[in-house]
């Protein structure tokens, strides 16, 4: 037994990842966001205070001097920081980082989820891959988006309190003129959309009519999109060459929801998320229907967390965007 602010935390033989919580068993379940919620100076305290967070930016420096991640990450400038190529690296080295401040202080997964990259993140945190092929998976991915896809021509929103159903009717009346589709379902009322750039006034204007809240999300990571299939081909013959052991944690694919059962069904599958839609809506319910009842959002931001409250309101969601976040969380979860 291990008291902690006034709290008796007994620790289970079960690989650690259990907690009492005055009798209550916590069963934690990861969830690693994608890019686009970086912000300027965001690991800077953990960095300079933990080795742990530390080791990773120091590595990706050196390994990509060119990239220059801890200028662009704690410097600046924001518009550059700000870009879905540089937050595509920024995100995933900050959840790797994150994760390991998390291990220092006890608090480890049962399970893990991740959206877009984010889930190459849960895989590498997982112990499937390593962190250094990981991030070359990412730089090559960057290099193709921008220079086969480019930036500009997508845009994305989150459409909340409207029915699927509704939202894919809209984009299949719109189908002749418009370049539209759903990349996540995250809940029965709530998906994110991509659409044409010159199509987002149009498409805001529908859906908000029919009752949507709308918001724009202008720095979102440029994957689940069907256009990317070329792409995610090029990519999936890169992530093959990957040397690959089987996860230590249950980890779900975000495009069926369902975890994987071993290293070949990772190989076949973890790419699908460039061109196919994530079903954050899948993977939330399996966690929760497989004992998930505190969930830990690894990266900038708290979309994640804020699904899986919506799924179930009863469960613990913490994040670790911030050090105050990252602090309340192991205080939370031990």
């Amino acid at each position: 037994m291990v008291q902690k602010a006034g709290v008796s935390v007994f620790w289970t033989m079960d690989n650690g990842n259990r907690t009492s919580f005055g009798g209550k068993m916590a069963v934690i379940g990861y969830m690693f966001t994608a890019a686009g919620y970086q912000y300027l100076n965001l690991g800077k305290k953990a960095y300079d205070s933990s080795w742990s967070m530390r080791q990773y930016y120091d590595r990706v420096e050196k390994a990509y001097p060119d990239f220059k991640i801890n200028k662009l990450s704690f410097i600046g400038p924001g518009d550059e920081l700000m870009r879905e190529e540089n937050g595509l690296i920024i995100n995933a080295v900050y959840q790797r980082g994150i994760a390991d401040v998390l291990k220092d202080y006890k608090v480890n997964p049962e399970q893990m989820m991740g959206y877009k990259s984010g889930e190459l993140m849960a895989l590498v945190c997982s112990q499937a891959i390593s962190f250094d092929d990981a991030i070359a998976f990412l730089f090559k991915k960057r290099a193709l988006v921008m220079e086969d896809v480019g930036r500009e021509f997508y845009s994305h929103m989150l459409v909340n309190t409207l029915q699927d159903r509704a939202v894919e009717k809209i984009i299949a009346e719109l189908a002749g003129s418009v370049r539209a589709a759903i990349i996540s379902r995250n809940a029965k009322d709530s998906a994110i959309i991509a659409c044409e750039a010159k199509a987002k006034e149009k498409m805001t204007e529908v859906f908000k009519k029919l009752g949507g809240a709308v918001i724009d999300l202008p720095h979102e990571e440029f994957a689940c999109i069907p256009e990317m299939k070329p792409v995610a081909d090029e990519l999936k013959a890169e992530f093959l060459k990957i040397p690959m052991d089987r996860p230590v944690h249950r980890v779900i694919c975000q495009t069926t929801g369902n975890y994987y059962e071993n290293v070949q069904e990772i190989k076949e599958r973890f790419t699908d998320y460039i061109w196919k839609p994530a079903r954050v809506d899948l993977c939330v319910e399996t966690m929760l229907k497989n004992g998930v009842n505190t969930f830990v959002e690894c990266g900038a931001g708290t979309f994640l967390s804020r699904m899986a409250r919506k799924h179930d309101s009863g469960k613990r969601a913490l994040n670790t965007n911030d050090l105050g976040e990252l602090q309340k969380t192991v205080k939370l979860a031990n």
